[in-house]
């Protein structure tokens, strides 16, 4: 048991005493659309390095470029690009891994493309295809509903007000 203690005192000495290690820190970070780039400041700086669980590709939709740069511990730069799909609420990494957007990152990625354009959807890289545009049904000339449904359907509610006006002339049977 003494050993033990003995062990613990100089594990915890050891951390006492050891420097502590300088955290990386996000040096620069900017937001890039096709009119160019807004550069975060502060804790938006750090929110920007941040991604949620992966998810499937989203659609196309126009998007901006995430660039980031941290300062190591070493003296070195690390450079590194996300792709951010805010209509999507997406990121995709570097290696192409997608990533749900958490809500503080889409907040600061609208408060910095405020006013600037992104990137057309058909730029995105690894997206399903964009959603075709519906339009409005047209009645179709070849459809057996076409005009004789119509017809039939008119028929039978002018059935169903004449049933009705017949029920109260005639009132609820007397005792």
């Amino acid at each position: 048991m003494q050993r033990t203690l003995v062990l613990a005192a100089v594990a915890v000495l050891a951390l006492a005493v050891a420097p502590a290690a300088p955290a990386k820190e996000i040096a620069k970070a900017e937001v890039c659309g096709a009119d160019g780039c807004s550069t975060a400041a502060g804790d938006d700086r750090q929110v920007l390095g941040h991604g949620g669980a992966s998810r499937m590709p989203p659609a196309a939709a126009s998007f901006y470029m995430v660039r980031i740069e941290v300062d190591t511990s070493a003296g070195t730069t690390e450079r590194w690009e996300m792709t951010a799909v805010p209509d999507r609420r997406a990121l995709r990494a570097e290696d192409g891994t997608w990533l749900e957007m958490p809500p503080e990152v889409a907040a600061v990625i609208a408060k910095l493309t405020e006013g600037r354009r992104g990137f057309p959807a058909s730029g995105l890289m690894g997206a399903a295809p964009p959603p075709e545009p519906r339009s409005a049904p047209t009645p179709d000339a070849d459809s057996p509903l076409w005009p004789a449904g119509v017809l039939i359907a008119l028929a039978l509610a002018v059935g169903g007000v004449f049933l009705v006006r017949g029920s109260r002339r005639f009132g609820p049977a007397s005792s």
